[in-house]
């Protein structure tokens, strides 16, 4: 490399670069935290591998508690099941290479199956629970008797990270899948509000259809936050039926915009008064 091109290098202005926000500078605190705690921790308890319990947390990290919750706890299933099917597998076919291989390429291949038909996070926990089989069997191949150990230390350090990152998300200034539906179902709100308003005047094609995304996508978003709402509060449950018909509420709005401005020129000349009442009431 020319010194020409380091210092053009050196020289790039910074201002076009995202700068992170303070929410972003939590979540990173949070994590690392929760990373070090676990680390300390599977060093403190003798685990084999103590850094398996630091990966875990940076990779059930999420910037809402809910979100680390549900993730951790599909980690935790998938672990415990290829840890399950990693100990049926060795213990049957440990001492032949080419069947032992041949039955871990099926689980995993029915494990990635399995993940494919299901959404995440529960199509995560699916696809861990092939590779941590192959993870728990290959090192124990020729010697089927140290599987258990193997399955045992894995399971505990995995537990371990999900403990401290599912702790920390809820102790060090967490962000609430609750608070995160409310802000995003009144951002919703305005922008159908906006939708309609250029649906009425004859707004911009491109943007509208934008927009519609935008909402379509949004109203997906405050579906799944509903399901990790209720992993942070149980109570939540027994609101998750109103936000539920909020979100129906929300894209059957967006659907009639949507046909109104399809029809922005009826040619029923009965429609027009039809339309101009609408026009005047959305607007109220």
């Amino acid at each position: 490399m020319t010194w020409t091109r380091l210092r053009e290098l050196v020289e790039i202005p910074l201002d076009g670069l995202t700068q992170p926000t303070r929410s972003d500078w939590i979540f990173a605190l949070r994590t690392v935290s929760a990373g070090l705690i676990a680390l300390l921790a599977a060093y403190a308890l003798k685990l084999d591998h103590p850094q398996w319990a630091m990966m875990t947390v940076f990779i059930v990290g999420q910037p809402v508690a809910g979100m680390v919750l549900a993730k951790g706890f599909y980690r935790l299933l998938g672990t415990l099941a290829g840890g399950l099917a990693a100990i049926g597998i060795t213990s049957l076919f440990g001492t032949n290479p080419w069947l032992l291989l041949t039955v871990l390429a099926l689980w995993i291949g029915v494990c990635t199956l399995v993940s494919s038909l299901l959404r995440n996070p529960e199509a995560y926990g699916a696809a861990l629970a092939g590779y941590t089989a192959m993870i728990i069997s290959l090192p124990a191949f020729g010697q089927p008797h140290l599987v258990v150990d193997l399955a045992i230390a894995r399971c505990a350090e995995i537990v371990l990270g999900i403990v401290c990152a599912g702790v920390t998300s809820r102790l060090i200034l967490p962000r609430l899948a609750a608070d995160a539906i409310i802000s995003r179902l009144k951002r919703s709100i305005l922008d159908l509000a906006d939708y309609a308003s250029g649906a009425f005047s004859g707004g911009d094609p491109a943007g509208l259809a934008a927009l519609q995304r935008k909402l379509i996508s949004d109203a997906q978003t405050l579906a799944e936050m509903r399901t990790y709402a209720r992993l942070e509060a149980p109570s939540f449950a027994t609101r998750a039926h109103p936000v539920r018909r909020t979100i129906g509420q929300l894209l059957w709005a967006l659907s009639a915009a949507r046909a109104l401005h399809t029809h922005a020129a009826p040619k029923n000349a009965a429609l027009i008064p039809v339309r101009s009442e609408l026009k005047t009431l959305v607007g109220e």
